[in-house]
C-alpha cells in the first residue's frame, strides 16, 4: 500500500541567489555615500585653505574648479587659478592649473599636477614668469591645512624676470620635507632635502648643479604658527638648523658647507660653518683672498665661518655684517 502520506521533497531555497547581489549592492551604496562625503571633505577642506589665505592677505581663486573620480579616487580640478595681495613681495600672480588627486582609501595623501606657466608681479613692480614640461607634488596632511611631508619634483623649468632682464633654466629639481618625532612633550624636528642639476643663466651656459641636506631641530613649532611669532617660539624653545650638506658645483667650481646655525636674543645668525671650495684659483687672485691658504694653483680653500651676533668672521677677521633676520 502507498504512503499517500509522505512529505513531498522540499524545494531548494533561493535566498541564495541574492546574497551576492545584495551584498554588491549594499558595497556601492556605501561606497558611493563615502565618496560623496569624502569629496565635500576635501572640497571644505580647500575653502578653509583658501579662507586662512585670505586672512593672510592674498586671495586666491578658480576661474573654474570641479569634483570628479568617483569611485575610487578624489580628484579636485582647478583651472586658472589665481592670487591677489595688498601687501607682501608677490602682488598678483596667475597659474594654468592644478589637478589634485587622492585615493578614497587614503584621502590624507594628495598627489598634485601643476601646470604651467607661472606669472607673477612683485611689489616692485618687476614681473617674473615660470614654464616647465612637468611639475608634481605629494603631500601628507596632518591636519585639513597643513602637511607634515611634502615632495616636489620639475623638469625643465625655465625662467625669466624683467628689469632688468635675468633668464635661467633648470634641468631637474627635487625638495622634500618630513616631520620627525622626538621625544614626548618635545616639539618635533623638520628634515629638508633638496636638489638640482642641469641649472643654467642667460650669462653663464655652464651647467650647474646643487644638493643640501638639513635638519632644522624643533622646527615643527613653525609649521603650527606660521610668521614671526612662531619663528620668536622656535628660537626661544632653542632651535637650530643643522646643515649636514650643502653642496654647489659649476664646471671645475666646488663649495660645500656644514655646520649649524641658531637665532640669538637680537635675532641674528650665530654658528659656524665649515667651508670647503676648490676650483675658485682666478676668483681668489681677483678678490685679494690668496692669503686665506689652500692651494693657489688649484683654487682650493678650507676654513671656518664663524657668526657671532650677526658678524661674519674667518679667526678674527671680519668679513661681513648681517642684520637682524626680523
Amino acid at each position: 500500500m502507498n504512503d499517500r502520506s509522505a512529505a513531498s521533497p522540499k524545494k531548494p531555497s533561493r535566498i541564495g541567489l541574492y546574497i551576492v547581489p545584495g551584498f554588491i549592492g549594499l558595497l556601492v551604496i556605501a561606497v558611493s555615500i563615502w565618496w560623496v562625503a569624502a569629496t565635500r571633505m576635501a572640497d571644505a577642506g580647500f575653502d578653509r585653505w583658501l579662507a586662512n589665505e585670505a586672512s593672510l592677505g592674498r586671495q586666491w581663486s578658480c576661474a573654474s574648479r570641479s569634483m570628479a573620480g568617483f569611485p575610487f579616487r578624489i580628484e579636485l580640478r582647478c583651472d586658472g587659478f589665481a592670487m591677489s595681495a595688498d601687501k607682501g613681495d608677490v602682488r598678483s600672480a596667475s597659474l594654468g592649473g592644478f589637478l589634485a588627486i587622492a585615493q578614497i582609501y587614503d584621502p590624507k595623501r594628495v598627489l598634485v599636477d601643476v601646470n604651467g606657466p607661472l606669472t607673477a608681479r612683485l611689489a616692485n613692480g618687476q614681473t617674473a614668469s615660470f614654464a616647465w614640461q612637468a611639475m608634481r607634488s605629494s603631500l601628507h596632511f596632518e591636519t585639513s591645512i597643513r602637511a607634515d611631508r611634502v615632495s616636489w619634483v620639475v623638469d625643465d623649468l625655465t625662467a625669466e624676470s624683467s628689469n632688468p632682464l635675468v633668464s635661467g633654466k633648470l634641468g631637474h629639481a627635487e625638495f622634500h620635507m618630513r616631520k620627525i618625532e622626538g621625544e614626548p612633550n618635545t616639539p618635533a624636528d623638520v628634515e629638508m632635502a633638496v636638489m638640482a642639476s642641469g641649472g643654467t643663466l642667460r650669462d653663464n651656459p655652464t651647467a650647474a648643479s646643487f644638493d643640501a641636506h638639513l635638519i632644522a631641530k624643533k622646527a615643527w613649532l613653525i609649521a603650527e604658527n606660521p610668521g614671526q611669532s612662531g619663528v620668536e617660539n622656535w628660537r626661544a624653545s632653542g632651535g637650530e638648523v643643522l646643515v649636514d650638506q650643502w653642496a654647489m658645483k659649476r664646471g671645475e667650481q666646488a663649495f660645500e658647507l656644514k655646520g649649524s646655525v641658531t637665532i640669538d636674543d637680537g635675532h641674528r645668525l650665530n654658528g659656524k660653518i665649515d667651508v670647503s671650495a676648490s676650483g675658485l684659483g682666478e676668483a681668489l687672485k681677483e678678490s685679494g683672498l690668496s692669503i686665506l691658504g689652500g692651494s693657489l694653483g688649484a683654487g682650493s680653500v678650507r676654513l671656518p665661518l664663524i657668526l657671532n651676533k650677526g658678524r661674519l668672521l674667518i679667526g678674527p677677521l671680519k668679513i661681513a655684517e648681517i642684520p637682524p633676520l626680523y
